[in-house]
């Protein structure tokens, strides 16, 4: 009877985990179109073209959507914590390189963890804002909050074959007053100006400073979690 119970509770263990586990799809390494490369279950939500490699062609990237709802262990307040468990739509960013002579895109890179879901801009609303290219790099942008809201902004580059941050903005106000903090940092120069004041009145009232910006290491999309999850200085994140 001991060995029963003991059955099931290791069958319940496995079940409830299995159950808490969502796989995400593999997305193909190769192909000439968007709908080629969707995987089944999936929508493109966002896409942009430009060239990312420095190859004189049109690159791609692209964010899809789960049709499905599911939960999520999603982390915040650091690089390393998966604290809250949300019921919501995954996302998945994925880069692809246009290969000029065979018209097919190859996947440079996957990202299931970057790019924030529709619920996570507070409440108002979606905080994903339109991805673009330029300059060789990707932008991606998302903003959210309520009376106190946060704008925040991306930059990678592809260099030395792996995907890195570039710069980044984290925008901090109040829509009533104004009331503004604005960070903007420079990885490549390793420089951060930190604008304070109002942000109906920018020439009157803000004040700009700059220091030094402390990393060990330039912030890939492997070792940048996903947005909110650097603490970059004590009680700063981006």
């Amino acid at each position: 009877m001991k060995f029963f119970y003991g059955f099931l509770l290791v069958l319940f263990a496995q079940n409830t985990f299995a159950q808490k586990t969502f796989l995400f799809p593999r997305i193909k390494a190769l192909g000439n179109s968007v709908k080629q490369l969707t995987p089944i279950g999936w929508t493109m939500l966002q896409k942009a073209t430009g060239d990312l490699n420095n190859d004189g062609t049109d690159d791609l990237a692209v964010i899809f959507e789960s049709n499905e709802v599911t939960d999520e262990i999603r982390t915040y307040g650091d690089n390393n914590s998966a604290i809250i468990k949300e019921t919501q739509k995954p996302r998945i960013l994925a880069i692809f390189f246009m290969d000029f002579a065979s018209g097919n895109y190859h996947l440079s890179i996957q990202n299931n963890d970057f790019i924030l879901r529709s619920g996570e801009g507070g409440k108002i609303g979606e905080p994903l804002n339109p991805i673009s290219i330029k300059d060789q790099q990707l932008y991606l942008r998302f903003q959210g909050g309520s009376e106190w809201r946060w704008e925040l902004g991306y930059t990678f580059k592809y260099e030395k074959k792996d995907w890195f941050l570039t710069s980044a903005i984290n925008l901090y106000f109040n829509q009533n007053t104004g009331d503004m903090t604005e960070r903007v940092y420079d990885f490549k120069t390793r420089e951060l100006f930190t604008t304070t004041g109002n942000l109906h009145q920018r020439a009157i009232s803000n004040r700009t400073i700059s220091e030094v910006l402390y990393f060990s290491q330039l912030r890939t999309f492997k070792t940048f979690k996903k947005p909110w999850a650097w603490e970059i200085m004590p009680d700063v994140y981006l």
